[in-house]
């Protein structure tokens, strides 16, 4: 059983895309409706209700959502742009936004993520350029300072293939790190990533974490 709550922020979404206009009402998809449940008693339900208004160089999709429990529903809305590629424009551009919020905590989310392609082939020969940020705020406690991330991330490809990357982050509490990572070097069919976490002192940044990861992966045969 859905609440009240669910079924009227649903509703009013339909209602405002259905008053814009035919062609706005006939983007509203199909709704992902679920429930749970635990020793046959009800645990908690999710509503999505995703909306398409892309256009002819643009995807754009919209969906909101809500999920929880009856008591403490959580509501959640994300917008999400992607370029649409054809034959004179290859560099992809993607752009996510997203926020939640419920009775103990309001977040905000963006991703940005441009591909910049040069040489011959671009379609082949590529940097792409992303930016992840998020911010958390307390509603339970009053005053509390906002908990805020971000990452920069850069990789490389040259004739269809990975080959490295390199990925900066931090945050308001402290938290810094640098990730490099090789991938296939000389064709060896693996993927080599040194991390780097630290924390910024009063006087300098201090290491905190250091590892090197080996993947494997698949060699082409």
């Amino acid at each position: 059983m859905m609440s009240s709550a669910a079924m009227s922020a649903l509703g009013g979404l339909a209602l405002a895309v259905s008053l814009v206009g035919p062609t706005a009402a006939q983007a509203i998809q199909k709704p992902d409706l679920s429930v749970s449940a635990h020793d046959g008693r009800f645990t908690g339900y999710s509503a999505a209700l995703p909306v398409d208004l892309s256009t002819d160089t643009e995807s754009a999709r919209v969906t909101a959502r809500i999920a929880g429990t009856l008591e403490r529903p959580t509501y959640d809305l994300d917008l999400n742009l992607n370029r649409k590629l054809d034959a004179e424009h290859f560099g992809k551009r993607s752009l996510a936004l997203g926020a939640s919020w419920n009775d103990r905590e309001a977040r905000l989310r963006s991703s940005v993520s441009k591909m910049f392609g040069f040489g011959l082939l671009p379609r082949a020969n590529y940097v792409s350029l992303s930016m992840d940020m998020n911010a958390a705020q307390p509603i339970a406690v009053p005053g509390q300072i906002p908990v805020a991330r971000a990452n920069v991330r850069s990789a490389l490809t040259l004739d269809g293939k990975p080959i490295g990357s390199i990925a900066v982050g931090g945050g308001s509490m402290g938290d810094e790190g640098v990730d490099v990572s090789v991938t296939r070097p000389f064709d060896i069919p693996a993927e080599f990533t040194v991390s780097l976490r630290g924390a910024a002192t009063q006087d300098a940044w201090r290491l905190q974490d250091s590892r090197l990861m080996v993947r494997l992966v698949k060699a082409s045969w």
